[in-house]
C-alpha cells in the first residue's frame, strides 16, 4: 500500500514538472517558449514554411496560425509566409465581412511583425509599414481610409524623416492629401507635411549617385509636386494667411524657413471661385523671401524666384541672369528643367528665337520625351514653312508632313500632350498639299524627301 502510495506522488510530481516546462512562447514571453511546446513551435514552423515555399498556402494555414498563436516572436517566417497565406484566403473569400475581417488580421499580422521584428537590420518597421501600406490599399481600392495610411505612416516619417523610405514618403504625402480634402481644418497640416516630405525627398536625392535611381526619384518628386500644385488645398488665399511679411521679417535668417516659403509658393497656383487655375499666386512675399535666401545662401530656388518677380516687372535681362544662376545652382535635372522653362518663357515674350532654341533643346538634353517642348519645336517648323520655300505654297505646304510626324513623335513619346498634339495634326493635315497640287510638282511625289 505505501509503495503504491510512493509511485502515484512520484507520477503526480513528474506530470507537475513537465506541466511546468511546457509553456508556449507567447505565454512564457520567451521566443519558442520550453519543453513540449517549444518542439511543436520548431515542427509548426518547418511544416508551414514548406507548404509555403511550395504555394501550398492552404495547407500550410493550421501550422502556421498555430505558430503564430503560441509563439509569435520564435521566426520572421511566421510574417513572411503569413502574409502570403492570408492574402491567399482573402482572395478566396467572398463573404464582405469575412473578408474585412481578414484584411484586420492581415493589418494585425504588420503589426506584430513590428513589434517582434521592428528593429531587424535587413527589413525593420519603415520598410514594414510600407509593405502594410501598399497591401492595404492594394486589397481595399477606393474603399481605402486614407486617415488610416496616414497615421500609419506619419509615425514612420516623424521618426525617420529623410531616412524614411521614398515611396512611403510619397503616401505620407498622399494621404494626408486625402484627409485635408475631407476636412478643412487639415489643410495647414498638409502644407506642412508638405514641405517636410519635399525637404526629405530631395534629401535623398543629393545623396543618390545612381544615374537611374535618380531620374526615377526626381519623376516622383515632380509628380508630387504637381498633385500639390492641382489639389486646390494649397490656395493663394491661404498661403496668404499662413505667410505674411511680418513673419518673413521675423525669421529672415531662417534659411529652412525661407526656403521652404519660396517651393510652396512656387508650387501652389491661384484658382477662380470654380477652382479652375488662373496664374500664379500674386504675393510679394516670395520676392521677400527670395532676397533674403539670396544674401544668406545663393540657391537655385532663391534665384528661380527672384527671376520671376523679375519677369513681372518685365525686366527680361535681369530675370535672365538669375536664370541663369538657378542653371548653375541647380543640383538635381527636376530644377535645372524648371529654369530652362523660364528662360523659354522669357524668350517668347520677347520674341528671343535664338533664347528659345537653347532654352528648348536644354530641356531635350535632359529629358527627350518632353512633349511640350517637341509639340513647340513642330509648330515652329510650321510657322516657318513660307520662309522655307519663299514663293512657293505647294512646297510650303509640303513641309507640313515633317510638322505632322513630329506632332506623332511628341503624342507616342509623351501621352500627357497627346490630345493636343492630336489636335494640331488635324488642322495641319487640313492644310496639305492636294494630290493635283502634288502633280503639277514632278519633283514630289509618295517617298520623296
Amino acid at each position: 500500500m505505501k509503495l503504491n502510495k510512493s509511485i502515484l506522488s512520484m507520477s503526480v510530481a513528474l506530470l507537475s514538472s513537465v506541466g511546468v516546462m511546457a509553456q508556449t512562447g507567447a505565454a512564457s514571453g520567451t521566443p519558442f517558449g520550453s519543453g513540449a511546446d517549444s518542439v511543436r513551435c520548431l515542427q509548426n514552423i518547418s511544416i508551414f514554411s514548406s507548404y509555403a515555399k511550395a504555394q501550398n498556402f492552404d495547407d500550410a494555414f493550421e501550422p502556421w496560425q498555430l505558430a503564430y498563436k503560441e509563439c509569435p516572436g520564435s521566426s520572421k517566417n511566421i510574417y513572411i509566409h503569413g502574409a502570403n497565406i492570408l492574402k491567399h484566403k482573402i482572395s478566396k473569400e467572398t463573404n464582405p465581412a469575412k473578408r474585412a475581417a481578414l484584411i484586420n488580421d492581415l493589418l494585425a499580422l504588420y503589426d506584430n511583425r513590428i513589434k517582434f521584428f521592428g528593429e531587424d537590420a535587413k527589413k525593420g518597421k519603415d520598410a514594414i509599414t510600407l509593405d502594410k501600406v501598399n497591401d492595404y490599399l492594394a486589397l481595399t481600392g477606393d474603399k481605402a481610409d486614407y486617415g488610416k495610411v496616414y497615421d500609419w505612416t506619419k509615425h514612420i516619417v516623424e521618426e525617420y524623416k529623410e531616412n524614411s523610405p521614398a515611396n512611403l514618403l510619397y503616401w505620407f504625402l498622399s494621404s494626408s492629401r486625402e484627409v485635408a480634402r475631407k476636412d478643412a481644418s487639415k489643410k495647414e497640416a498638409y502644407l506642412n507635411d508638405y514641405l517636410a516630405a519635399s525637404d526629405y525627398l530631395d534629401t535623398q536625392l543629393n545623396a543618390l549617385t545612381d544615374s537611374t535611381a535618380r531620374a526615377n526619384l526626381e519623376i516622383n518628386i515632380a509628380q508630387l509636386d504637381e498633385s500639390f500644385a492641382r489639389s486646390g488645398l494649397a490656395s493663394c488665399d491661404l498661403l496668404k494667411k499662413i505667410y505674411t511679411m511680418d513673419k518673413i521679417e521675423e525669421r529672415k535668417t531662417d534659411k529652412n524657413f525661407l526656403a521652404s516659403t519660396i517651393k510652396i509658393f512656387q508650387n501652389s497656383v491661384d484658382r477662380d471661385d470654380e477652382g479652375n487655375p488662373v496664374g500664379e499666386c500674386d504675393s510679394p512675399v516670395p520676392d521677400k523671401a527670395a532676397e533674403y535666401l539670396f544674401r544668406l545662401e545663393p540657391s537655385a530656388n532663391a534665384a528661380k524666384s527672384l527671376a520671376g518677380k523679375y519677369v513681372r516687372e518685365k525686366n527680361y535681362n535681369e530675370a535672365i541672369k538669375y536664370i541663369e544662376e538657378a542653371i548653375k545652382l541647380s543640383s538635381n535635372n527636376n530644377d535645372k528643367v524648371k529654369a530652362y522653362e523660364l528662360l523659354w518663357g522669357i524668350a517668347g515674350k520677347t520674341g528671343n528665337g535664338a533664347l528659345a532654341s537653347r532654352a528648348q533643346n536644354a530641356i531635350l538634353a535632359i529629358n527627350p520625351n518632353n512633349g511640350r517642348i517637341l509639340i513647340q519645336q513642330a509648330v515652329r517648323i510650321g510657322n516657318s514653312a513660307n520662309s522655307i520655300f519663299p514663293g512657293d505654297p505647294v512646297k510650303a505646304r509640303c513641309v507640313f508632313f515633317l510638322v505632322i510626324q513630329r506632332l506623332q513623335a511628341a503624342a507616342a513619346k509623351d501621352p500627357s500632350v497627346a490630345a493636343q498634339a492630336n489636335r494640331l495634326i488635324g488642322q495641319y493635315r487640313a492644310r496639305l498639299p492636294k494630290a493635283a497640287d502634288i502633280f503639277m510638282h514632278p519633283e514630289l511625289g509618295s517617298g520623296k524627301a
